[in-house]
Order: C-alpha cells, then structure tokens, then sequence
C-alpha cells in the first residue's frame, strides 16, 4: 500500500460564537499548491471562490470576495463544485482530506472525503470536484484550523471493484477533463485538467452575450493552448465599461466587450471564435473590412487582426487569434472627420475680388476618411472641396469667394465661422474714397492775389546774380 500526502497550511480562523470571522484584507479558507501531489494529485479552482495566488490554491468564502457572496453567520453554508481534484497515477488511487476543525466539512459526489474510510475513489487521469460546508451556528472551530492534508493511496483491487455506482463519474478515465459552468448569464468558468503543454481545448462558451443590449454579438468558444498544464479561465461580459471607453478614445466604435482571466497563468495563444446575425453589419453601417478586435490589458490597447470564417446557421462567424488574455473589445473602426477651425485671408475686398478661405480638417476616427465641405457665404453655399485626412492627422482645405455687392457677408466651412467679409464701394479705375474719381482735378493750394510764389521768387534771384556778375566784368575790362 502506497500512500503520499501534503500538508497545506491554512491562513483564515474560525472564531468562536457562532460567527466565521475573517482579518481584514479577504482571508482565505484554504490555500494550497496547484502542483501535483508525488505526481499524482493536481488541484484547480473551478468556481469564483477558488483562484491562485502566488503559486497557491486558496478558496475565499469571506464577505470580501468580489466575485462571490461570503458564508453566512450563524447557518450552514454549502458551496458546490469549489475546487477540482484530477488523479494523475498510473492505477485507482483514494483521495481524502484531513483537518481538525469540526466546522469545515470537504465532501464529493455527494459524500464527505475526510478520512481514509470516507474517500473517493479516482481512476488514472480522472477527476473529480469538490464543494466545501462551513458551519457557524456554534462552537464548533476552537481557535486556528492550522492546517488541511490532502491524502492520495493507492487503491487495492477489491476495493476499486466495490466502489458504490455513486462514484460512477470519478471512476471514468481518459485524457483531459474539461469543464464549463456558467454562474450568470453574462459569465463563463472554464477548466481543463490533465492538458499536456502545447495541447490546444476548446470551451463552448455557450453563446455568451457580451453586446451588454440586444444580445446579437456572442462569444461562441475560447480555443487555448496550455504551456504548463491545466487551465482554469474565468469569462465576463459586465465590468469592461473602462476598456470601451479607452477604445472609443481610438475613434472607433465599440460593439461588446469581454474579459477573459487566466486564473493558473498557464494559458498561451488563444483563438476568440464570435458571431452575429447575417445583417448584423449592414444594419449598423459596419463594413467587416472595418470590424476590430481590441485587446485592453490595462496599461496598452493593441488591434488584432479579425479573419471572417464564414457563415453557418444564419450567422456571419468570425475569430481572432491572441497572445494572451485580458479584456477584448470588439469595435467598428471608423472615420470622424470634421472641421476644426477656417480663417478668410482678409477682411475687406472690392466688389468682384476673390478672397481666399482656409480650413483644417482633422481625422479623430481610427481609419482614412474622406469628406466633402461646404463654403457658405451667408448660409448660401458657393463651393466644395473634397478632402482625404489619415487616422489621427489635419488636412488643410483652402476655396475663393467673392461677392459684387457692397456689404458684410458672414463666411463660414461646413458651419465653422471663418469671420465677416467687408464688401467695400469702388470705381472702374479703383481709385478709394482716399483718391478723387476719374475725370476730376484734385485740389489746388489757393494763391495770394499779391504774393509771390515759390517759381516767381527763384527767376527773379537768378536774375539778380546775372546783373552783378556783368557789372564786375565791365569794371575790370581796360577802356581803349
């Protein structure tokens, strides 16, 4: 007879007077090794009470636990299918646990596992779950519950052959066992126990709803490679508020969302299978072309890439392969192009004269889009031009507007106010109010009756100068 065991130690009290108490900070229940027990015992959380921290199995039935409700005061709690235990030997092997509180009660198929005599009983590569009872109705857990052994012997013959037909189903053996529960209609728990590293299991996610309204877009099946083993996924589709927002900050248009939990970090690539009804996209102006999966882990939201499958059963079915698992958006890449700012070139012109408007167009959306905008002269359009921006960029936009009449004309792009265009009056010869019409003398500066002007009074200096200079010659010249 062989027998292995391991002790596991525990990290929450049970108090006394009837009531379960935990320290603050969601104490665990039970915590132990994920790892094989001598090769042979491998455990797995398989429910919202169960997850691994550390390295460690631990079961959280407190208050604290955000994923489900903690054990009541003063009753008897019973949670089902908290945790999976998969028998990896090479013959039947009994399983049992043993502790020294009177207050927790492990048990499956029905029946308590604490003692040699009450076990179950596992073939090679079988598995089976097991479901905890608390009770807190008295004083029945006298100070620390210390520790909890988990036992595995090898079973002798006859007592595999007159196993009870109630452990039917944990006497089953084969390769991998799979598991899928669905706690809420809006969440899936996913276990494979037994997976070697490299095999690739498929869950049925049972067409999970993860459009959060009318329920059209489901997820249909997770398809998982292990790279250590056993796999234990949690699904959600409520809780992703922050991841679509995050998308929709892209530019593009979230369509659902579901997070995906590698709860034993064993998990590799990963293939997300989706549908929805055949007319799904045209209704919505999708193009599949523009249809993206987006993958929020957190810190960075990465596009990956969308392959169309085909469709079958009067649904469009497509997939999207992934690293690793976080919260996946599936959205509607899109154009938004609007207009950001317009400016005229100046403010006055002449009846008739071109003045240029210039306006920014920027692409906020998460594809190329392409936009024709309107020029309106006082709500009138008078010109369009066609533009194509690039996801995330600013094109520049310019048109010529003129108008005959004098006036002021408000000139706005596609509603953007680009400022008030003053018409000013003119003539033929373009003269300004500042110069006379055409065919008008300017004005002259008005003349002394008596004076003498600037032209009169030079002529008659120069003739001065023109005397006195001939009367100095005439005095050197010799008389004959």
């Amino acid at each position: 007879m062989i027998e292995r065991r391991r002790t596991v130690a525990l990290a929450a009290a049970l108090a006394l007077a009837g009531t379960l108490a935990f320290p603050s900070g969601a104490a665990p229940l039970f915590s132990g090794p994920t790892d094989d027990l001598g090769n042979d015992v491998e455990l797995a959380p398989s429910s919202d009470y169960a997850y691994l921290q550390e390295g460690e199995l631990v079961v959280d039935l407190s208050a604290a636990n955000p994923d489900a409700e903690g054990v009541n005061d003063d009753a008897v709690t019973g949670v089902e299918d908290v945790f999976r235990v998969r028998y990896n030997g090479s013959q039947y092997a009994h399983v049992w646990f043993t502790h020294e509180s009177d207050a927790v009660t492990f048990y499956a198929n029905g029946q308590p596992v604490q003692s040699e005599a009450a076990n179950v009983t596992l073939a090679p590569n079988a598995t089976v779950s097991v479901g905890v009872r608390v009770d807190t109705t008295g004083e029945t857990a006298d100070g620390l519950l210390n520790e909890i052994t988990v036992h595995a012997r090898a079973a002798d013959p006859e007592d595999v052959a007159s196993s009870e037909d109630g452990d039917a189903a944990a006497l089953s053996s084969g390769g991998s066992t799979v598991q899928t529960r669905a706690p809420t209609a809006t969440s899936r728990r996913f276990v494979a126990l037994g997976v070697s590293a490299g095999e690739a299991t498929a869950f049925d996610a049972s067409s999970l709803a993860i459009d959060g309204t009318d329920g059209e877009l489901t997820l249909d099946e997770v398809d998982v490679a292990s790279t250590g083993g056993s796999l234990s996924l949690g699904v959600d589709a409520n809780g992703t508020e922050d991841s679509r927002s995050r998308v929709a900050e892209r530019g593009a248009e979230p369509l659902g969302a579901v997070a995906v939990t590698d709860r034993l970090k064993s998990a590799g690539r990963a293939t997300l299978r989706f549908s929805v009804p055949v007319g799904y996209f045209e209704e919505r102006d999708v193009a599949p072309e523009n249809l993206a999966v987006y993958r929020d882990d957190g810190g960075d939201v990465s596009k990956l890439p969308v392959e169309m499958t085909g469709e079958r059963g009067g649904r469009v079915r497509f997939e999207a392969e992934t690293p690793g698992f976080s919260t996946f958006v599936l959205a509607a890449d899109r154009a938004r192009l609007r207009v950001t700012d317009a400016t005229l070139e100046r403010a006055s012109a002449a009846p008739g004269e071109d003045v240029v408007v210039t306006a920014n167009v920027s692409n906020a959306g998460s594809i190329t889009g392409e936009r024709t905008v309107a020029v309106s002269v006082d709500g009138s359009v008078v010109a369009e031009r066609t533009v194509e921006v690039e996801a995330g960029e600013t094109a520049t936009v310019t048109a010529s507007v003129a108008h005959n009449e004098t006036g002021e004309y408000a000139v706005a792009v596609d509603g953007v106010d680009a400022g008030t265009l003053v018409v000013q009056s003119s003539n033929s010869s373009g003269a300004t109010a500042d110069q006379p019409p055409a065919g008008e003398p300017a004005d002259e500066p008005v003349r002394e009756p008596a004076g003498f002007g600037l032209t009169d009074l030079l002529g008659l200096g120069a003739l001065l100068v023109v005397v006195a200079a001939s009367l100095v010659l005439a005095r050197r010249t010799p008389w004959r």
